[in-house]
């Protein structure tokens, strides 16, 4: 299969990632002047897992991920949710909240939901980060070859071109040997051609030893903090596939935790088609940490433009939040943090810790679901008196900056009967309603019951497009792919347009190839379900099947792993047309029938 192709351009899909911030400080030693990055919305969000672009991408190339690729703080990523009355918060860190009925899927016996959002005293018109001492550590191995290291460096690229005078940067490369690539330096008005001329220069090869990698990164980071008048922190870019030395998450996370306590955090960048979500998520989740995924352009310009000086801006570590239920009521799911966090106590109180929250250009939250108390559950819902707390939060946390102890309480009463909850409390329902949903219909499709996920996923699409909120567009396109491939998958297809990435799915036979292409007139093309492309070729009236190679796809385009192809499509009855966009060149291909394949 790799050598079809002679000769086509190769449109590569860019990502990003980000860099640091913090709080004020002075000229930098060579007394340039070192600008100021005003705020103008000082949110705050938690740390963890920042979107679910991965998941997106793997629904886009026709797949469906696993459930534990994805999690409810990662979704809540991409909205800005203020939840509860904005009273004034009087320290630096403060909860907020609000509750309505609850109508989650499927959870029918949870009766209050409540939402906990975050706020601080950090003024919005004067906060600005400091100068900022980034330490990248590269993952430059094989793994890494083609797209994912073009992401990166275009990322690192776009990451100098945000640094000022004062800023600092060093760059760790890491594959069977780990060692500092660029030794830490100073940013200034002239150097940044050099600073670009070596990112340019880095080339992938070796293994995956991602532990060496970080240690040195950690090395360098502690021996320029001391001197550096400003925040330090770690930024790492892999495709998370460690293959060498340890590997398991528990070392990575002993690192990342030992250096919070020393104030260099953690930021993980996930890129490439291999980037391992759930791995990357416990890495991230820890103190100090969070986590991107950068799969195209338009991420990088997401978070370059709107995120840059938050990503890195770490306000409170080790947040501890009990909630005390109304004794009518017991907690019975929390949205946000980690399940294996949350501690029951016998008085019905639930406890759970934050390990970090950010400053944030968005706002973000927790999540509360409340059934009725035990022995209680087919009694009527006792009637709590208006202003009573149905929920009341007591948080303790400590100042990220001098780990100084701070305490706060919050009691959230249910609204009034009849009363409409917030637009943000109501959108925050039906997007933990959608991670259920992906969650059980995800299971069951792993677990090889297409039928139960194909009806999960039914009727998860009515409940997002029977919401009217306009900022819930990516969610009908990402539900509506699943309930579409799911009922592709499960023989349900009533009533249903089939998406185009699953369309294309079966045999072709080349009825036209331009010069470039090393197909002829009657060779075949199978794409398979398993993402696999397959050539047969006519030699002496025997088929010749070539290599197989894998290929992704979305409503638009399909790129060839192996050999970094992209082709656009289009699909026109039992025509498929694929276009190479920057040179034109066209294979055409006709539908086959099964029985008319060769070797069949």
């Amino acid at each position: 299969m790799k050598t079809w192709i002679k000769a086509l351009g190769l449109t590569m899909l860019i990502a990003a990632t980000p860099i640091a911030p913090v709080f004020a400080q002075d000229d930098d030693d060579e007394g340039a002047s070192v600008d100021s990055v005003v705020i103008t919305a000082a949110r705050i969000r938690q740390g963890g897992a920042q979107d679910i672009s991965f998941f997106r991408g793997e629904a886009e190339a026709g797949r469906i991920a696993f459930p534990d690729s994805l999690t409810p703080e990662g979704l809540l990523g991409g909205y800005n949710l203020v939840l509860g009355p904005q009273d004034p918060c009087k320290q630096l860190f403060c909860l907020t909240g609000e509750a309505m009925r609850a109508d989650l899927l499927t959870r029918p016996d949870d009766r209050a939901f409540v939402g906990l959002g975050f706020s601080s005293n950090i003024d919005a018109a004067t906060w600005s980060r400091e100068p900022l001492n980034l330490v990248a550590v590269v993952d430059k191995s094989g793994s890494m070859s083609g797209q994912p290291l073009a992401l990166v460096r275009e990322s690192l690229r776009q990451i100098v071109g945000q640094l000022r005078p004062g800023d600092q940067l060093t760059i760790v490369l890491y594959g069977d040997i780990s060692h500092r690539y660029m030794q830490p330096t100073r940013v200034t008005a002239n150097n940044r051609p050099e600073i670009l001329a070596q990112i340019d220069a880095i080339a992938s090869a070796g293994s995956t030893n991602m532990e060496a990698g970080l240690k040195v990164g950690y090395e360098a980071a502690f021996e320029t903090a001391p001197a550096f008048k400003g925040v330090t922190r770690l930024m790492l870019f892999t495709d998370e596939q460690p293959n060498v030395g340890r590997t398991d998450a528990d070392s990575f996370i002993g690192m990342a935790r030992t250096a919070s306590q020393n104030h260099v955090g953690l930021t993980t960048i996930g890129v490439g088609v291999q980037f391992d979500g759930a791995l990357a998520t416990k890495v991230s989740s820890t103190r100090g940490g969070n986590l991107f995924f950068m799969k195209n352009a338009e991420d990088v310009k997401t978070v370059f433009e709107a995120k840059l000086d938050y990503m890195v801006s770490e306000v409170a570590h080790d947040i501890r939040v009990t909630l005390r239920p109304n004794p009518g009521y017991r907690v019975s799911a929390v949205y946000g943090v980690p399940g294996e966090a949350l501690t029951y106590t016998d008085a019905g109180e639930v406890s759970f810790e934050v390990p970090t929250v950010f400053l944030s250009n968005e706002g973000g939250g927790l999540f509360v679901a409340m059934a009725r108390a035990p022995g209680a559950e087919n009694l009527p819902d006792p009637r709590i008196p208006a202003g009573t707390p149905v929920l009341t939060a007591a948080m303790t946390y400590v100042d990220a900056r001098g780990d100084r102890p701070e305490d706060f309480t919050l009691a959230v009463a249910m609204p009034a009967e009849g009363a409409r909850p917030g637009a943000d409390l109501a959108l925050g329902h039906t997007l933990m309603s959608e991670f259920l949903g992906i969650q059980a219909g995800t299971a069951a499709y792993h677990k090889g019951d297409v039928e139960a996920s194909y009806r999960i996923f039914a009727k998860l699409n009515g409940v997002i497009e029977a919401n009217g909120d306009e900022r819930l567009k990516p969610e009908r396109a990402l539900i509506g792919g699943l309930y579409k491939q799911t009922a592709m998958l499960s023989g349900n297809l009533e009533g249903v347009e089939p998406p185009k990435s699953l369309a294309i799915l079966g045999n072709w036979e080349v009825v036209r190839a331009d010069v470039g292409i090393d197909m002829r007139r009657g060779d075949q093309l199978a794409l398979t379900g398993e993402q696999q492309a397959v050539i047969t070729r006519l030699s002496s009236g025997k088929p010749v099947v070539d290599e197989p190679e894998y290929y992704q796809i979305n409503d638009k385009q399909i790129l060839l792993t192996e050999s970094q192809i992209v082709f656009g499509f289009r699909l026109n009855d039992r025509k498929l047309t694929l276009t190479d966009a920057k040179t034109g060149t066209t294979v055409v291909l006709r539908r086959m029938a099964t029985e008319k394949v060769a070797g069949l």
